[in-house]
């Protein structure tokens, strides 16, 4: 757009001197239209909105990515997806034919809140071939079981050399899940760094020593004695003398448990992130522009062999059973089902499970799986079906769905976008009355007799929750006991005619 005083300029030569269009043109050495557009129409000076460009590739498929974005809002930071990881969810999930860098450019569009991050420079290490890194990470990821969102760990184990890892998902960075990740991950390797690089971690540092050496914790020296690895740790708050595998924690969180997993089976999931991990070991590092498998290669060479026996990771540990048989283990209690009350027992206490024995050791009590207080959040169902009211075709790739008791999903998976639109708003008005437990209860028979009107299941739902017994049962006061030595006499008879108790004929002296 030309300034102002130019725009003054034209309309003055036209409309007082009179001159011609090509005149206008030529004097001002603009192009004829544009002596034209500012000659003889009508300019509106005023700021105009701009206009929407049509985007015929990404324009079927905005709606998808539009629920995402806003979908990852609401979780974890470190869990949003990527750009990349939207293109790859956007090609898996439907028929997108676009490229990634159109993808890109809608994303960066759209995410107006980023954030750049300031990097920190640090001194380049080199590190020689077999030479790994050790540290945990978190995230969180839906428990389709529970309807929960779960906090979990996972170990992984870098190589600078190449840029190689390996990572185990684990239910706590406890000692034994941690000596058990790690012993996984040799098998995985067949073979063990000779030199591992580790923060000061609680599972393997007992104590960090005034002379920069580590008291190291009993279970952990064991372990590195067994496989004959050198341990090295970082200096305290110097996390960048282990900056290869804190970047491989990101970048696995970013990569490979981003959308939030569903997970109802750990070792399920172990053995589907080992095979991608594997996967993307095909592609070339970025400044050596070799394939990253090729570079490993020179790690797996320089590994040690693995011992001829596997070290058995357990802990042991005394218990006494309480009068109901049972004992407890981390705060957890475990029930003995024949143990004998204050029965002294010997315990095995591995990651996923504890075996009890006698106080000796010789007889195997009971095998029970090992219990965990795992941090959850619980998911806010009317919120995040609130995103997909007005974008009902898009909640088919929610990753909430996942988590949605099964009934639900089908109530709300109807192929009529606008009944699914209605289903959708019924169950979030719901919701504000029921949990999503007792909706999914009735939702049964909500669909077996086609009653799928709000109405219908609130009825349904009244109905239902009107069952539950609202009191508590009454409590026992009388042990057994005290039931084997009593006699009743007349005024107990009478107690009950009058439909009385002690404290009736006590206060009132009336039998």
């Amino acid at each position: 757009m030309l300034e102002m005083s130019q725009i003054e300029y034209i309309k003055k030569m036209r409309e007082i001197e009179g001159c011609s269009i090509s005149e206008i043109a030529k004097r001002l050495k603009i192009n004829w239209r544009t002596a034209k557009k500012y000659a003889d129409n009508a300019i509106k000076i005023q700021a105009q909105p701009k206009r929407k460009r049509e985007s015929p590739v990404m324009g079927p498929y905005m709606y998808v990515v539009d629920a995402w974005l806003e979908e990852d809002q609401r979780m974890p930071a470190k869990q949003r997806r990527t750009a990349k990881a939207i293109y790859d969810q956007l090609k898996e999930a439907t028929d997108f034919q676009g490229s990634y860098r159109t993808v890109r450019r809608y994303v960066s569009i759209r995410k107006n809140d980023l954030i750049k991050k300031q990097k920190e420079q640090f001194v380049k290490l080199t590190h020689d071939p077999g030479v790994a890194q050790v540290d945990f990470g978190e995230f969180k990821a839906i428990d389709p079981d529970k309807e929960r969102i779960i906090k979990y760990w996972y170990l992984v184990m870098s190589f600078p050399h190449s840029n190689g890892s390996l990572a185990r998902v684990v239910p706590s960075a406890n000692t034994e899940c941690f000596l058990e990740a790690m012993k996984s991950m040799f098998n995985e390797l067949n073979g063990v760094p000779p030199v591992i690089w580790f923060d000061n971690l609680s599972s393997a540092v007992k104590k960090v020593l005034k002379d920069g050496k580590r008291e190291l914790t009993k279970a952990f020296k064991e372990f590195e004695w067994h496989y004959r690895f050198k341990a090295n740790f970082c200096n305290v708050g110097k996390g960048n003398e282990k900056g290869h595998v804190e970047n491989k924690v990101g970048y696995i969180r970013r990569n490979f448990m981003s959308p939030m997993p569903v997970i109802d089976d750990i070792a399920k999931f172990n053995k589907k992130l080992s095979k991608k991990l594997i996967a993307d070991r095909e592609r070339l590092h970025s400044e050596k522009k070799q394939f990253i498998s090729q570079l490993m290669d020179d790690d797996l060479q320089a590994l040690l062999s693995l011992p001829d026996t596997p070290y058995e990771v357990v802990r042991t540990e005394t218990a006494l059973t309480n009068k109901y048989g049972e004992i407890k283990i981390d705060n957890n209690v475990y029930h003995v089902a024949s143990a004998y009350p204050h029965q002294k027992l010997f315990v095995k206490i591995y990651w996923d499970h504890i075996e009890v024995f006698d106080e000796y050791g010789e007889t195997k009590l009971t095998y029970c799986p090992r219990k965990y207080i795992h941090d959850s959040d619980n998911i806010d169902w009317i919120s995040e079906l609130q995103i997909y009211q007005n974008k009902p075709r898009a909640i088919e790739h929610a990753t909430y769905l996942k988590a949605l008791p099964e009934k639900i999903k089908q109530y709300i998976l109807i192929n009529e976008l606008k009944e699914r639109r209605n289903r959708i708003k019924i169950i979030i008005s719901l919701l504000e009355n029921y949990t999503i437990s007792e909706i999914d209860e009735v939702m049964e028979i909500a669909l077996e007799f086609n009653k799928t009107d709000i109405e219908d299941i609130k009825a349904l739902l009244i109905y239902h929750t009107s069952k539950k017994p609202d009191k508590k049962p009454l409590e026992e006061f009388w042990t057994p006991d005290d039931i084997l030595d009593w006699v009743p006499t007349l005024s107990d008879y009478n107690q009950l005619l009058k439909g009385g108790d002690s404290h009736y004929e006590q206060t009132t002296g009336i039998m």
